[in-house]
């Protein structure tokens, strides 16, 4: 089952706040006194992580193609291969499942390569210019 994005936030002076406007209203449809497990994150942009699911939005939302961003981030990990094999008792692969790209499964690095490249596959196979977005 793939991930569901989740809120960033940041903690200053003790405050928890929502790292971006994406944020912001993913923490905005919880309900009130709803509870958390805080998970310390890399050091990855979460500024260039709300973009990338910003741009996927927009998208969503232009071209009706998919029912929501996840269901396309997770189109665009599974067409750039970002996959791994399911292996059965006899070693043979069974099935594949779309790998993650989470705060602590992908680093900065790694993650400035894969939105490039979505950014390629974008204007490659439904002509948009996400510059444009």
């Amino acid at each position: 089952m793939a991930q569901k994005p989740v809120a960033i936030a940041r903690i200053s002076r003790g405050q928890l706040s929502p790292v971006s406007a994406w944020d912001a209203e993913l923490l905005a449809e919880l309900p009130d006194g709803s509870e958390f497990d805080l998970v310390p994150r890399s050091k990855r942009s979460g500024a260039h992580n709300s973009l990338y699911w910003v741009q996927l939005g927009r998208i969503v939302k232009a071209t009706v193609a998919w029912p929501n961003a996840q269901k396309m981030h997770d189109w665009i990990k599974l067409r750039l291969g970002y996959v791994s094999p399911i292996f059965g008792p006899k070693g043979d692969v069974v099935g594949m499942t779309i790998d993650s790209t989470a705060f602590d499964k992908m680093k900065q690095a790694d993650f400035n390569a894969y939105h490039e490249a979505a950014i390629q596959l974008i204007a490659a196979e439904l002509g948009i210019d996400v510059a444009d977005l």
